[in-house]
């Protein structure tokens, strides 16, 4: 190999092995590979990476030479491996995998070790010595969310609107349907009660047996369809067993899509035996993302450099959790302090004040509680709430 030749040029005449466990890569795959507009990364069962485009080497900053051999997981940040890892292993022992085919956003890690978010999807396929799986990759950007914008406020506006014909609809079918349905109810029942006074009623115990089947029913009909209405118009959440680690993986995905991966840095500090949460996962998603995003918002990016973001959580006794969000910014402003969770109470220019009011009844509906105060890590606010710990049999199905 002449000198200023790289491994990736050597890919042209042949192909391209850039380290251990490389994919062999004929010229014209790897040419293919580099003028995909999307970024491509191949990697074995083993989550061993095999080939790694040009346009993954420009989102990552990593050469090619640098990933190839070794585990995906240096492209993914540290609380996102956990679950990496659990995937690959639970499709590997059952052949079944919530990720292959789907589009997702998920958070990457640059070499320069920001965190920035990126669209992918995952297929699979057969490599020379066994299974494997390709995935192509995307950015998300400012320019991404402003073209999305009109059309998503669109799609939301419909969605209003279809809910709240769907609310109509729900009220006034429950309304028509409650007396029928009663009524059904209250006749067998009292046609169940002349039979069970015939003694020489010929199958007397089965048509009983199935009148008292054709009451319930009825009752049933009737509850189902209150469930529809309350459901619509807005109910109690619906509380279920959630993993913290999920939600906040979510919730941050969505909170770093507008320009912050340079300016920002999050840790985490979230144990991997921490209990599930009994929480509605819509629910306690958007909690976190409103303080994640206020986080980011009240730490000053003007100064240079990465601000730190801490992301916690603990289990505090047998029946809690607690979820902590601190940042490095000027704190809470004391004029405010005691009526920050009121709402139109805010300090932003732009703000209406209504995302920590919002918070607080969420996080009151799942059965917790909502404080801020001062982080004594970082400097700056700190925002803590508790969620009960799922036990079995806790499940509401409202």
């Amino acid at each position: 190999m002449g000198e200023g030749s790289s491994d990736r040029d050597a890919g042209a005449n042949g192909s391209a092995m850039a380290g251990p466990g490389a994919l062999a890569t004929p010229g014209i795959v790897r040419q293919m590979l580099d003028t995909v507009p999307l970024a491509l990364i191949v990697v074995d069962q083993s989550g061993i990476v095999r080939a790694f485009s040009r346009q993954a080497e420009e989102m990552f900053g990593f050469a090619e030479s640098e990933v190839v051999g070794q585990n995906v997981r240096i492209l993914t940040p540290p609380h996102v491996i956990d679950r990496h890892d659990e995937s690959m292993d639970a499709f590997a022992r059952t052949g079944r995998s919530r990720i292959i085919g789907a589009n997702r956003v998920e958070m990457a890690r640059h070499r320069a070790g920001h965190q920035f978010p990126i669209e992918i999807k995952v297929n699979e396929i057969t490599l020379e010595d066994g299974p494997g799986y390709i995935g192509y990759l995307r950015a998300i950007s400012n320019g991404d969310l402003q073209e999305r914008e009109p059309r998503a406020m669109l799609a939301e506006l419909a969605q209003a609107s279809r809910v709240s014909a769907m609310g109509a609809l729900a009220t006034a079918i429950a309304h028509e349907l409650n007396q029928p349905l009663t009524n059904i109810a209250n006749y067998t029942q009292g046609l169940c009660n002349l039979v069970e006074r015939q003694d020489d009623f010929k199958g007397r115990d089965e048509v009983i047996r199935v009148l008292h089947l054709c009451s319930n029913q009825a009752v049933r009909a009737g509850q189902l369809i209150h469930r529809l209405r309350d459901f619509v118009k807005g109910g109690k959440p619906h509380s279920a067993p959630n993993a913290v680690t999920e939600i906040i993986r979510d919730a941050t995905a969505l909170a770093m899509i507008n320009g912050y991966k340079r300016a920002v840095h999050i840790d985490y500090d979230i144990p991997a035996d921490l209990p599930p949460a009994l929480v509605d996962h819509l629910q306690g998603q958007q909690v976190v993302f409103n303080l994640l995003r206020n986080a980011i918002e009240a730490t000053d990016t003007e100064k240079g450099g990465q601000h730190e973001i801490l992301i916690s959580a603990r289990q505090l006794d047998e029946a809690r959790i607690e979820i902590s969000i601190e940042d490095e910014g000027p704190g809470i402003d004391p004029a405010i302090a005691n009526s920050l969770f009121d709402s139109f109470v805010t300090t932003k220019g732009g703000g209406m004040g209504v995302g920590l009011a919002i918070c607080k009844q969420i996080i009151e509906a799942n059965g917790g509680q909502i404080s801020a105060g001062r982080s004594e890590r970082l400097g700056g606010a700190a925002f803590r709430f508790t969620l009960p710990i799922y036990s079995n049999g806790q499940e509401r199905q409202d």
